[in-house]
């Protein structure tokens, strides 16, 4: 993509966005953010979060919401697209995508992913360093896929779900709206039953 951004989040994740676009050419004017202030990786901090939703603020720019806070991520960028604010997509330049593959808006692909043939990833989710989601697999809005984790063909994640890092989601597995896969586990088709996979709101799985 070309144009200006804001990015919200100026934390670890907003800082891995800001990177992104760098390196794709894109301009990013700033951060938003409500615990910094400032400079961060070399932008200013505009101003808290509110300051998306000021009449004119985004006039002319896109943004992207840098959280990877599931649930957080998902309502701010539902804001901002109930108001017309274009959502950007940060994707590396060394991940490798498939030419059929869809990508919602405001997601991020980090370094190294690699989106399959055929695979369709909702709007606003991340695809983390190095993570790999094979053909034919859907990542519903606000998904969170960790660095490292390894997609097979035809897996689907459901809204809000997070797959920890490095965890193996074998052919077909199903990870139902909301819930944690925990870094490390393999998961096969009909496994989502056990105790252990928790709620998801974010990054706690990796």
């Amino acid at each position: 993509m070309t144009g200006r951004v804001v990015i919200l989040g100026a934390g670890g994740h907003g800082r891995v966005v800001a990177d992104i676009l760098a390196l794709a050419g894109v301009c990013v004017d700033g951060f938003l953010d409500d615990a910094k202030h400032g400079v961060v990786a070399g932008l200013p901090v505009l101003g808290p979060f509110a300051r998306a939703f000021e009449v004119g603020f985004l006039d002319g720019r896109a943004a992207i919401v840098a959280l990877g806070e599931n649930v957080r991520r998902a309502a701010l960028s539902r804001a901002l697209c109930d108001r017309g604010v274009t959502l950007a997509t940060a994707i590396h330049p060394s991940a490798v995508v498939a030419s059929d593959a869809v990508i919602g808006a405001g997601t991020m692909v980090g370094a190294g992913a690699i989106i399959g043939v055929a695979a369709r990833i909702g709007r606003f989710c991340i695809v983390n360093t190095a993570a790999s989601v094979d053909h034919d697999c859907a990542l519903e809005d606000g998904a969170f896929v960790a660095p490292g984790a390894r997609l097979c063909g035809g897996v689907r994640v459901g809204e809000g779900a997070l797959v920890g890092a490095g965890a193996i989601l074998l052919p077909g597995a199903i990870v139902p709206a909301g819930r944690t896969v925990p870094a490390g586990a393999v998961l096969r088709a009909a496994s989502l039953g056990a105790p252990e996979f928790g709620r998801s709101d974010g990054e706690r799985a990796g």
